[in-house]
């Protein structure tokens, strides 16, 4: 996965495969010298931030030069300004001869606190890696680490028909038909930023309710908002079931500061068609049975390491072609509270990468009391504009 996500089709700079997190902080903003010392003296800590790839694997340099890695940028008042900073930052070139991370300090755009964004080559690390990262150099060592699947605690046993249901569930969006395959004028390269926030509570209540995941309430909005926006096209049917790439962490305890990515795609199929919200929530737990078993996960854990680089790199050409494109939607959370040297990391926005042929891409980011979605959209998709609001109004409307 690591080198088919390093190959990755990158036409634009809103298509390079780079995607991080922005730490929103309460307090003065420190200076870029605070920063670059907080930051060394937790680099040993850290050997994804001083990893390189060397042919099938990664090496270690002994010596950073954190200057290229650290940034500062003084931004105009407001939350547009920052906004508009990371939506240009991501898709900066990030160094090709270095290890491929930065971490830009961001104020100006408000007077009581400043922002911290973390970026990073997908290649080089996953939201796990992400998340140990933050936590090493910010978290407050309370809590549960973020970074490993809680369900290889104790290795699942795999059965036969365990790696059947894996091997159908990582090549389902290979031979499923995509949601826009009707739509005649193709994808674009370019990419806009919309996030959304809500209290994460809301999202817990919808689920509790009707005896549900908060994943399940995240996937079944978001079907409903895009066969609404489905509904618009002019040539397009209202699609039978609403496909997603949803990516399955398979980071193991011990594995926390490993470099790479130890996630994989799976294809999920929510119900589509004519239905209502409350419908459609209640027929999705059923197409995401496979997200929730361990040793699930396990036996594609076991699949992923037997792919080769070509097969790999092939489904993931496969799965972005206008025929079977899949809306990419990733729920990630963050279970450790963060700061910075005494300044409290208020609310954490995640930053979501959308590859060349995915015209939606979204991630899901629960840190503390708050619920926050990247919606990472192609501007040249009918119906894709307002896919924010939708979705959090389907939400609303089941709490």
């Amino acid at each position: 996965m690591d080198r088919a996500l390093w190959a990755a089709p990158a036409v634009s700079p809103s298509t390079r495969p780079h995607v991080g997190m922005v730490l929103h902080c309460a307090g003065t903003a420190p200076n870029l010298d605070q920063v670059t010392a907080h930051v060394s003296a937790r680099l040993a800590l850290l050997p994804a931030l001083r990893s390189l790839p060397a042919g099938s694997s990664w090496r270690i340099e002994a010596d950073l030069d954190l200057a290229a890695h650290v940034r500062e940028h003084h931004l105009a008042p407001g939350p547009a300004s920052l906004e508009a900073a990371v939506g240009e930052l991501i898709g900066a070139p990030l160094a090709e001869q270095g290890p491929a991370w930065q971490l830009h300090l961001l104020h100006g755009h408000t007077e009581d606190g400043f922002a911290l964004l973390y970026r990073v080559h997908h290649s080089l690390q996953d939201g796990g890696g992400i998340f140990h990262t933050l936590e090493t150099l910010f978290g407050d060592d309370s809590g549960t680490p973020s970074s490993a699947y809680p369900g290889f605690a104790q290795r699942p046993r795999v059965s036969m028909r365990d790696m059947i249901t894996a091997a159908g569930a990582l090549l389902g969006g290979a031979r499923r038909a995509g949601i826009w395959a009707s739509h005649p004028a193709g994808f674009s390269d370019e990419r806009t930023h919309q996030w959304r926030e809500m209290p994460a509570d809301r999202l817990r209540r919808a689920a509790s309710a009707r005896g549900t995941t908060v994943n399940d309430v995240y996937l079944a909005a978001l079907a409903h908002a895009l066969t609404e926006g489905t509904q618009r096209l002019p040539s397009a049917p209202v699609p039978a079931a609403v496909p997603f790439l949803v990516p399955a962490n398979l980071r193991r305890s011990g594995e926390e500061d490993a470099p790479g990515n130890r996630v994989i795609l799976t294809s999920i199929a929510v119900p589509g068609g004519p239905c209502t919200a409350e419908e459609r929530l209640a027929l999705t737990p059923n197409a995401t049975t496979v997200l929730h078993a361990a040793p699930l996960r396990e036996a594609m854990r076991r699949i992923t390491a037997l792919t080769p680089v070509v097969a790999m790199t092939e489904v993931l050409k496969m799965v972005s072609k206008p025929a079977r494109a899949a809306a990419l939607a990733s729920n990630l959370v963050l279970r450790r509270r963060l700061e910075f040297q005494g300044a409290p990391v208020t609310r954490v926005a995640p930053v979501m990468w959308a590859p060349l042929g995915i015209p939606v891409a979204t991630v899901l980011l629960t840190y503390q009391d708050t619920a926050s979605v990247c919606f990472t959209l192609d501007p040249a998709m009918p119906g894709l504009d307002d896919l924010p609001d939708r979705w959090q109004a389907t939400v609303a409307s089941w709490t």
